[in-house]
């Protein structure tokens, strides 16, 4: 994800932040979990020592934790750390070079439980061209894109495969430990007294910011909200599975179109985004198309489980090509220009959170009242997730390099309705490693992008546009 010059610093609370009790609720409240895949396609026979001692240095790591209730009303959540873990997965039967995503899919859907673990997953296979496979899915609740990178890299440093580039969370006295249960039951209700009283304080004030800053006003962009609500359908209760289509370029022919058009990486993947979307009639072209993007706050040592804030732009796509670059639409000066100017204001603390006042409160709410609340919820129109350059351990990570990386996020228990209901357009993680930049696309609308081949054609169609050579998985 992309990171600001400046961040937040490391919070030294036992607490679930608000964003670790979103993902709780949205499980808890909703039935839908949202989970973080990496899968590796791995270029070397399968090893199970590997996989094994891999298993090993996760099972030691920040990882290991679960949610508590406070023991007071308005007290927030806190972490324990946890013993409990899945075996690794290890298959033996080959997979197809063409079914790499369905095994994915099928990792992927791993029944972790945040509130009693287990937290994470690892699985292995090999591939029938002799190459193996390798998936690690983590619950949202424990761990964002940044926890999620750094406890990788701190189990392949325990695991002995790499001495360098480790990450965050590795260090000479090894990963820090979270409290058991237990470990503070004399204190813990004179915890839970002072926490309550400084969220009551907090959602109190937070309330009159609130009603200071007055009402948000309109984004004059397209976004889901924007988009029709739906009617009740038959299908409305039959699993969604929404497709995912993955596809690899060289890195270097990415930057050089970037470059070329007066944008960066991080520029070309919210132009291609939205070139999807008005390829495959989701978003209209001459409208300004709104995409967000993920921004990790995470700094050295953070151990938070969610350390992630986000900006979103609008981009403009009534601009006229020129003559060698027709038909792409997406204006990369403007969105380079929009962007910097929103990471400024976020690293800068001025940028107007208009939600931020309420988060207090939107935490001590119980159960029913946040159900409600979440009944009209939408999913933003573009997601444009810059995971940038992985490091060197988090690509290789049972000490061989990757021929291709794909992470990305996962929200398993969907229902066709509520997938309708989100209004989504699709998601979109970016990443590059060893010269190969890979994009992944969710595709979040039922009709225009609710399979692979419709989100292919358009992927094709932009990645041509951009002379971006396409290999898909």
């Amino acid at each position: 994800m992309t990171s600001p010059a400046t961040a937040a610093g490391r919070t030294a609370s036992n607490r679930l932040t608000y964003d670790d009790d979103l993902f709780l609720r949205t499980r808890r409240v909703l039935g839908v979990a949202v989970v973080n895949q990496t899968i590796w396609r791995l270029p070397v026979p399968l090893e199970s020592r590997a996989v094994h001692a891999l298993h090993g240095g996760l099972a030691t790591g920040p990882l290991q934790r679960v949610v508590r209730p406070g023991r007071l009303p308005g007290a927030r959540a806190r972490w324990s750390a946890s013993d409990l873990s899945l075996d690794p997965v290890i298959e033996s039967t080959p997979v197809p070079d063409d079914a790499v995503l369905t095994w994915a899919d099928r990792q992927a859907q791993a029944n972790l439980d945040p509130e009693n673990g287990p937290t994470w997953a690892l699985a292995a296979a090999p591939t029938t061209s002799g190459g193996s496979l390798l998936s690690f899915v983590t619950s949202h609740v424990v761990a964002d894109g940044g926890m999620h990178m750094g406890a990788l890299q701190a189990a392949v440093a325990a695991a002995g495969f790499r001495a360098d580039d480790v990450g965050a969370f590795a260090s000479e006295s090894g990963p820090r430990r979270l409290p058991k249960e237990g470990e503070r039951i004399r204190t813990g209700l004179v915890a839970d007294l002072r926490d309550a009283t400084g969220q009551a304080r907090a959602a109190v004030g937070g309330l009159r910011q609130a009603a200071r800053q007055g009402p948000v006003p309109p984004m004059m962009a397209q976004q889901a909200a924007d988009r029709p609500r739906p009617g009740p359908r038959t299908d409305d209760n039959q699993p969604a599975h929404p497709p995912v289509v993955v596809v690899d370029t060289d890195a270097a022919t990415w930057h050089r179109a970037a470059h070329a058009a007066g944008g960066t990486a991080n520029s070309l993947l919210i132009a291609v985004c939205t070139e999807i979307l008005l390829a495959a009639g989701v978003a209209t072209a001459g409208m300004p198309v709104r995409v967000s993007v993920p921004v990790s706050m995470r700094r050295k040592d953070d151990l938070r489980s969610n350390a992630t804030s986000g900006i979103s732009i609008a981009v403009d796509t009534t601009v006229t090509p020129a003559p060698e670059r027709a038909g792409v639409i997406a204006d990369m000066a403007q969105i380079r220009a929009s962007t910097a100017a929103e990471f400024r204001g976020l690293a800068a603390g001025t940028r107007v959170d208009t939600l931020g006042p309420l988060k207090p409160l939107m935490q001590m709410v119980p159960d029913a009242v946040a159900k409600r609340a979440a009944r009209d919820a939408t999913a933003p129109l573009c997601l444009a997730s810059n995971l940038g350059r992985l490091p060197a351990a988090f690509a290789a990570p049972l000490g061989t390099p990757a021929s291709s990386v794909l992470m990305r996020g996962v929200t398993q228990g969907l229902t066709r309705g509520r997938l309708r209901q989100m209004r989504g357009g699709l998601d979109a993680w970016w990443s590059e490693h060893n010269g190969v930049a890979t994009l992944g696309v969710l595709g979040l609308d039922i009709e225009l992008l609710g399979e692979p081949g419709q989100v292919q054609a358009a992927m094709e169609s932009v990645y041509a546009r951009h002379g971006l050579p396409a290999r898909f998985w």
